[in-house]
């Protein structure tokens, strides 16, 4: 049976029609209108009548922001600023007349990792996930971690500035991110950070480049001190990373040198975290979310 899985992004909407044994039967991508919801729903039918032939027996979205996916209901859609207080499954089922489930982009990321990937194997994981900002999510007993407030495992909100002082400069999201790291390594060579983005920060720290090395270093030290908190709150049998990055396994040559420095300085008090990248890269958000979807219609 076929599904259609979609990722509503904050610069592209992408599909992908996919069987419940998730493969990827074909795929593609829309530009995304984050400031007119008529626009993005317009958008969503659209996808939906390009792909009809392949039966579709409901509807999987991925999206960011604060959802209750009981309901279906986004209280934001986070950086697609058209997307706030919306029962956008209801919506979507009146459009579309099949069953739409939606889950939060992070936390589908992350079910991808627990259906068919590198969680599939332990009870308890982490996933952090490395874009524009840290998305992530907790995983206890092979399920998604929610919360009161439906804000357990967003990581961006984690605060690093001087007590007192709270500020939105200060927090994991906006120094961890990837662009954290552009700016990072931006200041290192003494050029504007609108000069580089990811991919190039990447080719320089491969290609030798050690003033690029070593802003990656320093990146990695931020991240594997978060890592290293969350290992001592929930204490997971794993941590798994995605995001565009992620990819890159210069990454976790650098945040292994990060985090054995922690281990060694708290002489085997505070265990070593078991850390691999995410299975699934740019494909996870649409696997996670037909995983998310098959269990809530109780089919997996």
């Amino acid at each position: 049976m076929n599904y259609l899985a979609i990722d509503i992004g904050g610069t592209f909407i992408k599909y992908a029609v996919i069987t419940e044994s998730a493969e990827i039967k074909s795929k593609g991508k829309k530009p995304t209108d984050i400031e007119h919801l008529d626009v993005v729903l317009d958008t969503l039918e659209e996808i939906w009548h390009e792909n009809e032939d392949s039966n579709p027996a409901g509807v999987a979205i991925s999206m960011a922001g604060v959802l209750d996916v009981d309901r279906g209901y986004a209280y934001h859609g986070g950086g697609v600023r058209c997307i706030h207080d919306l029962e956008i499954v209801k919506i979507l089922e009146e459009r579309l007349k099949v069953p739409v489930t939606i889950e939060n982009d992070a936390k589908a990321a992350a079910l991808a990792e627990v259906w068919k990937g590198n969680l599939s194997d332990v009870r308890n994981g982490i996933v952090i996930v490395i874009g524009t900002a840290i998305g992530g999510a907790v995983i206890i007993d092979h399920k998604v971690l929610r919360g009161k407030n439906l804000m357990a495992g967003e990581f961006s909100y984690i605060t690093l500035g001087e007590p007192g002082k709270p500020s939105w400069d200060d927090t994991w999201g906006l120094t961890g991110g990837a662009p954290g790291l552009i700016r990072m390594t931006a200041a290192k060579l003494g050029v504007d950070a609108d000069t580089l983005d990811g991919v190039a920060v990447f080719d320089l720290v491969n290609g030798g480049n050690e003033d690029a090395r070593a802003a990656l270093h320093e990146y990695t030290d931020l991240l594997a001190q978060q890592i290293m908190n969350l290992q001592v709150i929930i204490n997971p049998e794993r941590f798994v990373i995605g995001g565009g990055i992620s990819c890159q396994p210069v990454l976790f040559e650098e945040l292994s040198k990060s985090v054995q420095l922690i281990t060694d300085t708290f002489l085997g008090h505070v265990p070593a975290p078991d850390i691999m990248p995410c299975r699934f890269f740019n494909d996870s958000n649409l696997i996670g979310a037909l995983y998310a979807h098959l269990t809530r219609r109780g089919i997996s």
